[in-house]
């Protein structure tokens, strides 16, 4: 389970509750209606601060604490770099004595008890240090090589030699692609399977600090001298340079980022849009000793930006932060896509390929651009003033401009020009949007009537050139056909085993077992574009009929499903039959297997039979939010996260006995655990899905 914090603070939409007001005071001001400052003293004045979730933790000369200035450790040595495990549940505290020794403890965010001291006989000093984005790693800068160490143990299972580059601090990517390393000017960045360097620069001032974007795609390298440098990481090009950004202490990027805000100067912080970045807001500290910042979250997903100053950590909420639009479309627009160009229940294969080739995906494309660019613009035209521009008389056409919108040129006949005296008495209707490059909407298609005259005037720009991230990962007809016709073959599998699975009185026809499949465009760590092959199990079982055919309440083994069993022998027929293509030696494999459970409480525990091991701080996502979860023979099932985590391991256990040829992938696991509100049977069941990773 997450880890019991320390007293602290919890932001939660407006409201900041604090468990101990001995340890934190609450100093609120309104900067507007809707922003709030709160402001939390701290013994010590924070140096860096680490985020996790709705919270973070500071790092201040012989200390570490909570958001609310709780300590959690306390050092004679001087703290030089410390980072949060992703889970939440450890620290990692590089540390260094009077003699300029350095060590590295790893301590227990609710015991505050150290649980790894690195070995520095055998190593050498510490320097940096990063976890990886799932968790289950520890890469430590010591001894002249950057260790990677697995976070049960801490036994090593890799390393890089730095060739004499000595890490002062490190990052990793979301993506778990990259660990970027900084000395001094010089940054290096590596990848991480191949244990090799990926890039490296050096710039002409001292790096202050790097961040990667939340999607991985930018790379932020800030300099002394106010420079932000902004690299593709597909290719580590540089995409842009801002400058103007005072002394360049810290940076970090918000969530979707479309933002970075950025330590200016020991009493500024700037808020940048990448996007357009002379777009900038500035907020002033008044307590000056601006060190570090990050973005968090509250429980209701609302941006804060916690900033550690002298002997405080501000937290502000920026309500006004505009979504990154461009992204958000291009993800629905994907999905979409996805949709459309999936083969119909009763399509045959000759009409699908008359349906889905490349000048009716193109078309469907420019059609769901237009119209969802439409739905997130929604209404914005009502907010702008509209006033009369020149008159083109060689090409008929009269220019209407907007407030904070690019204008419109509208064909107008030369005789009707002296009718358009009155913004006032234009009326705009059937209005549809476009997205441009810089993340703002223009008007592409309108039926404008002046009313003075009731003459209607037709403005048509969806001919214009589009948004070229439309179109930058499609994926050819004859893959396609090939995944269709793949997919056709998994349907007709999934039918032999269900019919044979109702024969045996094993489900019945209220389980309904879905499998489907896709081709996902994606890029490897060295820049090359790749193809993943992703194909999903899943089941439903109508409720009144879930608890014969599926888990009973408080059952785990996958045995004791009969939705469950049906659905992987599915898997083993299909592993073991046409996609055993896909089953190649030493190729990536990522598997996700999803456990649900239902609301209602497990009253006096359930027994677990050790079935799957000990299981001790296992990295999980709960909810979509990373933590820990341990279950023993000896404490048992307490929990409804914990069954619905044994019941996804059952699929594991499954897996690795009983479907041949998986044991030469390189596989990789993830456990998503999902806990619903409702109470019921219908809520207990699991699922897999498989990511071939580069299958084509």
């Amino acid at each position: 389970m997450k880890p019991t914090f320390f007293p602290f603070a919890l932001v939660l939409g407006a409201v900041v509750i604090l468990p101990n007001s001995a340890v934190a005071q609450e100093e609120k001001a309104e900067t507007s209606q809707a922003t709030k400052i709160y402001n939390f003293k701290h013994v010590a004045t924070p140096h860096s601060i680490e985020p996790f979730f709705t919270t973070a933790y500071a790092a201040g000369r012989h200390s570490v604490s909570t958001l609310s200035g709780a300590t959690i450790k306390e050092h004679n040595d001087t703290v030089i770099n410390f980072v949060v495990n992703p889970s939440g549940l450890n620290l990692a505290v590089v540390h260094k004595n009077k003699k300029n020794v350095s060590a590295l403890d790893v301590v227990n965010t609710t015991t505050a008890e150290n649980t790894f001291s690195f070995n520095v006989k055998k190593y050498g000093q510490p320097t940096a240090a990063a976890f990886m984005p799932d968790a289950r790693q520890l890469a430590v800068a010591a001894g002249g090589k950057i260790y990677f160490l697995e976070t049960k143990k801490f036994l090593p299972v890799g390393e890089i030699d730095c060739n004499g580059f000595v890490p002062q601090m490190m990052a990793t990517s979301p993506n778990g692609y990259f660990l970027a390393a900084v000395n001094g000017n010089k940054v290096v960045v590596y990848n991480i399977e191949q244990k090799s360097v990926r890039w490296q620069t050096e710039e002409d001032d001292p790096i202050n600090d790097i961040a990667f974007s939340p999607n991985t795609t930018d790379f932020a390298v800030l300099t002394a001298d106010g420079v932000l440098y902004i690299y593709n990481t597909r290719s580590f090009d540089l995409r842009k340079m801002i400058d103007n950004l005072g002394e360049g202490l810290a940076v970090d990027f918000n969530f979707d980022g479309k933002y970075v805000a950025v330590v200016t100067s020991p009493d500024v912080v700037t808020l940048v849009n990448l996007v357009r970045d002379t777009e900038r807001q500035y907020f002033e500290m008044p307590l000056g000793g601006v060190t570090d910042l990050t973005f968090i979250t509250d429980s209701h997903r609302n941006t804060l930006l916690a900033t550690a100053m002298n002997n405080n950590v501000e937290v502000r909420r920026l309500p006004d932060l505009e979504p990154f639009y461009s992204q958000l479309i291009q993800e629905e627009v994907d999905r979409q896509m996805e949709e459309w160009m999936r083969m119909m229940p009763d399509e045959t294969l000759e009409e699908y390929q008359a349906r889905v080739n490349q000048e009716s995906i193109n078309k469907r494309r420019r059609l769901l651009e237009d119209e969802i660019s439409t739905n997130f613009a929604g209404d914005i035209l009502s907010g702008q003033t509209m006033s009369f521009g020149s008159y083109d008389r060689s090409n008929g056409v009269l220019a209407l401009n907007f407030d904070s919108m690019p204008a419109i040129f509208l064909n107008v006949p030369e005789d009707d020009v002296l009718s358009f005296s009155d913004p006032s008495l234009i009326k705009f209707s059937e209005v549809q949007y476009g997205i441009l490059p810089d993340d703002t909407f223009e008007i592409v298609y309108a039926r404008v009537e002046n009313t003075a005259t009731g003459k209607t005037y037709i403005y048509d720009n969806l001919l214009r050139e589009s948004m070229s991230f439309m179109n930058s990962d499609d994926i050819s007809l004859e893959l396609l056909q090939q995944q269709q016709m793949e997919e056709m073959k998994l349907q007709e599998l999934r039918e032999q085993v269900v019919e044979e699975a109702k024969q045996q009185d094993v489900i019945s026809d209220h389980t309904n077992i879905a499998v489907n499949s896709r081709v996902v465009p994606d890029y490897d760590a060295n820049g090359n574009k790749i193809l993943n092959y992703e194909v999903n199990f899943t089941y439903q079982v109508d409720p009144e009929f879930s608890a014969q055919e599926d888990f009973k309440p408080g059952k785990y083994h996958v045995d004791e499903s009969g939705a469950a069993s049906a659905m992987l022998k599915i898997v083993k027929q299909a592993f073991e039959g046409d996609m055993n293509q896909y089953l190649k030696e030493g190729k990536k494999l990522k598997i996700n297997l999803v456990g649900t459970a239902d609301a209602t409480p497990i009253v006096n525990g359930i027994a677990y039979d050790g079935a799957y091991g000990e299981i001790e701080d296992e990295p999980v996502y709960l909810n979509d939010q990373l933590t820990t979860l341990t279950v023993t023979k000896k404490g048992g099932i307490k929990e409804n996260p914990q069954l619905a985590l044994v019941r996804a391991l059952g699929v594991q256990d499954f897996l690795e006995k009983n479907v041949e040829g998986l044991d030469k992938m390189n596989k990789d696991y993830r456990y998503d655990v999902k806990v619903s509100e409702g109470k019921g049977s219908e809520f207990r069941r699991i699922t897999a899905t498989f990511t071939f990773v580069d299958a084509f």
